[in-house]
């Protein structure tokens, strides 16, 4: 990376304005804009214009940060102090968006993947029959984080033609308002299809299941063999998990790529934002129920199964819309202690939003 600066990675007006303003109401003058694109258990990789550095964390930061989610996390940016040969995070900048998820072990906690980034690509492979509910739970988490998803079907040489097509048909059938895609980066057939939206300035993460091709792509949008890569086992179709953490990683054009490592247990939160925009039509179509809090799945003059019956709506679309419905469900019943615990971590993570409009606000003016 010591071709590229860092308003090559992303470092834009927004990072600018936010580094002014800290600067400038302390007396941290000699702090430095770095970008975390590697994490090494105490240790962060950070990238600026100074070059890489292996840097800890300031101890105001790990005593501030009540939960996990608040420690820095690849693609962050952050301001570094020099000290010899050490480097330290001093502060966390206000981040634009997180990728996130429900964390498997702690209730209390959500899952902070990676920040800043504005491309989910969800790569789904052709030789793994991953069902239309699967790709809306990546649908629905890639919304609630407000990142805007691309559906990516890959290996598409691998089969005849005609696979690729049904797959792509149904896929578009069920997910009308979403961005598919179909390439093999074996081959290259397509692949730069991914460069229409990985442009300088950019930050992209490609999320799927273990085995789908994430690294693959990202070895040949990078033309070298950066990420190492495995094949599907035969027997039952599953990957193993070939990638163990996140980087970033860029592109010639200066395209920032993440990879990461397979999501199986991809858990959903509480918040239902996601879900109400992965099946907004649905959603709108649902106020023609008789009752506000249809179910869409026994009461009378349901409207969403009346389609559904008529075959207007495709089975697939409306067994996935049910699947996270009723998982959601499921997270609102359980204990008020912990759905406050929950609220308390998201709040913290999240709190970034209103920084975020105010200091676009002030940028607009």
């Amino acid at each position: 990376m010591t071709d590229f600066k860092i308003k090559d990675i992303g470092f834009d007006e927004y990072f600018e304005k936010s580094t002014s303003e800290i600067l400038n109401n302390s007396n941290n003058k000699d702090l430095i804009p770095a970008r975390v694109i590697r994490i090494n258990k105490r240790y962060y990789t950070l990238f600026s214009d100074e070059g890489e550095f292996l840097a800890r964390i300031k101890g105001k930061i790990r005593h501030k940060s009540e939960v996990q989610s608040e420690l820095p996390i690849v693609g962050d940016w952050v301001l570094m102090r020099k000290s010899d040969n050490n480097a330290f995070i001093d502060t966390i900048l206000t981040r634009k968006n997180i990728l996130y998820r429900k964390a498997n072990i702690k209730k209390n906690d959500i899952q902070a993947i990676v920040s800043n980034i504005d491309y989910v690509f969800i790569i789904v492979a052709l030789d793994n029959e991953m069902p239309m509910s699967a790709i809306a739970r990546y649908l629905s988490i890639a919304h609630t984080s407000e990142i805007k998803p691309i559906i990516a079907i890959s290996k598409i040489d691998i089969y005849p033609k005609s696979e690729f097509e049904e797959l792509l048909k149904n896929i578009k059938e069920n997910y009308p308002n979403e961005i598919v895609f179909g390439y093999d980066a074996k081959t290259g057939n397509n692949a730069k299809k991914f460069l229409e939206y990985i442009k300088k300035n950019t930050s992209s993460v490609f999320i799927g299941a273990s085995g789908s091709g994430k690294s693959t792509i990202i070895n040949y949008l990078l033309k070298k063999e950066k990420m190492k890569t495995s094949e599907v086992r035969e027997y039952d179709f599953k990957g193993m998990h070939t990638t163990t953490h996140r980087e970033l990683l860029v592109l010639e054009g200066g395209g920032v790529v993440i990879d990461t490592p397979g999501l199986r247990n991809l858990d959903l939160w509480e918040d239902d934002r996601g879900i109400k925009k992965t099946f907004e039509d649905l959603e709108e179509l649902s106020k023609n129920c008789k009752f506000k809090n249809c179910s869409h799945q026994h009461e009378p003059d349901c409207y969403i199964l009346k389609l559904l019956d008529e075959g207007k709506i495709p089975y697939e679309r409306y067994e996935a819309y049910i699947i996270l419905l009723n998982e959601n469900k499921r997270l609102q019943k359980t204990s008020t202690q912990i759905k406050k615990d929950r609220k308390t971590a998201l709040k913290k993570i999240m709190k970034y939003k209103n920084d975020y409009k105010k200091i676009n606000k002030n940028l607009k003016k």
